[in-house]
């Protein structure tokens, strides 16, 4: 089973910005360049996750899917996943609508991260699902492993 760094893993924060403009096609920030960069249509609020060292810091983590990277034989056309933590202000979504958050039951580092309960992706819509379910560093599964 792979590791999470292996898997190409980054904790992440969410942060939010609000937009500093908006015109006749919705909400949007500009670059450094001056030149407007994102764009939304209907909401004022741009989210960003930005990569961090320690899990004390962050909202989630963001590692390639341990099946699809088992498939292809590496990271190449491998998808990501996103698995957002309990008391992050942003959650990922099941089927229902429900969101979504897990647990982090161990571990400082993506070297020793252990999350609760286990990770089902529900990415049917997709025009190759790949469903993973699995475990990031529990239930068998080392710390800073995912299977």
């Amino acid at each position: 089973m792979p590791t999470l760094r292996e898997l190409d893993a980054q904790l992440l924060r969410v942060k939010f910005v609000d937009a500093t403009e908006k015109d006749e096609r919705g909400y949007f920030l500009r670059g450094e360049d001056g030149e407007p960069h994102i764009w939304s249509a209907n909401t004022p609020r741009f989210t960003f996750f930005e990569p961090v060292e320690t899990v004390a810091e962050a909202h989630g983590v963001r590692f390639l899917c341990p099946k699809s990277f088992a498939k292809n034989g590496g990271p190449k056309g491998t998808h990501s996943v996103y698995v957002f933590f309990q008391g992050s202000p942003h959650a990922g979504h099941n089927k229902q609508g429900q969101e979504v958050r897990w647990q982090v039951v161990g571990g400082t580092t993506i070297d020793d991260l252990q999350l609760t309960p286990s990770i089902l992706e529900q990415d049917e819509d997709s025009p190759d699902p790949c469903c993973w379910h699995g475990f990031v560093g529990s239930s068998g599964v080392p710390p800073g492993h995912a299977q």
